[in-house]
């Protein structure tokens, strides 16, 4: 072979390894972006972002798990009052009006407990709506218990004048009762029955969030606005003893 043949000869295995060099940092490229692409597509959802399926019969397991509940309280208030009278004995007839000198006067504290709640033995299908993804939660009225808790002797106070008797057990029995009274006759004002369907919300919706439903599309209400009337029957007083 001449010289000139040699010359050329080189000349190309020169460009082919050349080229060899060029070419091989683009083939590891390629073969990594195939293998990024495999991992992102192979890769699950991470987080809460997943939620099971709304199966078919919800309603009849949505029953089911609130009726585990069974009497669900909630909402528990407390309320303190003060039972303030005072009096001036009178004696005579229609003829005769004389005033006895002096004043009775008395304070009794009075504590009483209310406690919302609802019993979900009678919970039913009827009191479950689901519309595509959407649940509503009709829940049975609402009852309410008012237990007098205590009244505070230590802190009851007499003020009785010289010429006067001071406050009989009969009597502060009567005016503990009016004080009762008084609590029931305002319990529609202490806004008892919307805290609990608030907080009947913050137990229910994650149970039925853990059946598929979102958080946003579960409502949770009762089945009228009550007004004291209905409040008035559905709570239950225990009178002081």
């Amino acid at each position: 072979m001449s010289n000139f043949a040699e010359k050329i000869m080189k000349t190309l295995d020169f460009f082919r390894f050349f080229l060899v060099i060029l070419l091989l940092p683009l083939a590891f490229c390629a073969c990594g972006s195939d293998k990024t692409a495999e991992t992102e597509l192979q890769a699950p959802p991470v987080g809460d972002t997943l939620q099971a399926p709304i199966r078919q019969d919800a309603q009849r397991d949505i029953v089911m798990s609130i009726r585990q509940q069974s009497r669900l309280y909630t909402t528990e208030f407390q309320v303190h009052k003060i039972v303030l009278y005072s009096d001036k004995s009178k004696i005579g007839g229609k003829l005769v009006d004389i005033t006895i000198p002096g004043t009775r006067k008395i304070a009794i504290p009075i504590d009483v407990t209310l406690k919302a709640y609802v019993d979900l033995n009678a919970f039913s299908t009827q009191n479950v709506s689901i519309m595509d993804s959407i649940c509503i939660i009709t829940l049975p009225d609402p009852k309410i218990e008012a237990t007098a808790s205590r009244v505070d002797h230590s802190k009851t106070r007499q003020y009785i004048s010289m010429a006067r008797s001071k406050f009989s057990e009969e009597e502060i029995s009567r005016l503990t009762a009016q004080g009762e009274d008084s609590i029931l006759s305002h319990i529609s004002q202490y806004g008892i029955v919307e805290q609990s369907r608030e907080d009947f919300t913050r137990i229910l919706v994650p149970i039925l969030t853990r059946m598929g439903f979102d958080a946003h599309n579960v409502y949770v209400r009762f089945r009228k606005d009550f007004d004291e009337g209905d409040i008035r029957h559905f709570t239950t007083f225990q009178r002081f003893r």
